[in-house]
């Protein structure tokens, strides 16, 4: 019976011991979720549209405003600078979200990962985002600029119908007009 009784204490005990070590951790008080940028594919050395964004949550899913998030980006290698600096500082507004301003890729074409770190309270939270700088086939300015040459041609070619219509038709003999 004895033994028994000691065969059942270890389980519980450590069950026990679990259970007190989980208590005495703090719970996260916010999260960060990624807004705009995660998966993002930038032309190297262009400021892309939408620049990366987070918003910073409590357990329940509302803002947390006042939290400072810092992006970071690789120091080598496909990467971004903000405003020509490797990190950015920014704190969440009322609406919890903060935006990596002046965020441009660099001139390497690559997959890479920006480090987001946010603080509020004593504590903080981390995530990752990820990026793919790639190289433009062709500048979209080169399709506007053969756009405009193909449509001042047509114009021409019309304005040019019409002028030999009308010479035509001055130049016909009187009867005929």
């Amino acid at each position: 019976m004895l033994i028994r009784k000691n065969a059942a204490i270890g389980p519980v005990s450590l069950l026990l011991c679990w259970q007190i070590a989980l208590a005495q951790q703090p719970h996260a008080a916010f999260s960060i979720a990624i807004v705009q940028g995660d998966g993002a594919v930038n032309y190297v050395n262009q400021r892309p549209p939408q620049v990366p964004a987070v918003r910073i949550e409590d357990p329940s899913g509302n803002a947390v405003a006042g939290a400072k998030v810092i992006f970071e980006t690789p120091d080598s290698g496909p990467s971004a600078t903000f405003k020509g600096a490797r990190t950015y500082a920014a704190v969440t507004g009322r609406d919890g979200t903060a935006r990596a301003v002046g965020f441009t890729p660099n001139a390497e074409a690559g997959a890479f990962t920006m480090h987001v770190v946010a603080e509020y309270d004593g504590q903080t939270a981390d995530k990752q985002v990820t990026q793919n700088n790639v190289t433009p086939a062709a500048k979209p300015g080169h399709r506007k600029t053969a756009l405009k040459i193909a449509i001042g041609a047509a114009a021409a070619a019309g304005f040019g119908v019409i002028l030999y219509e009308e010479f035509i038709a001055k130049n016909k003999p009187y009867g005929q007009r």
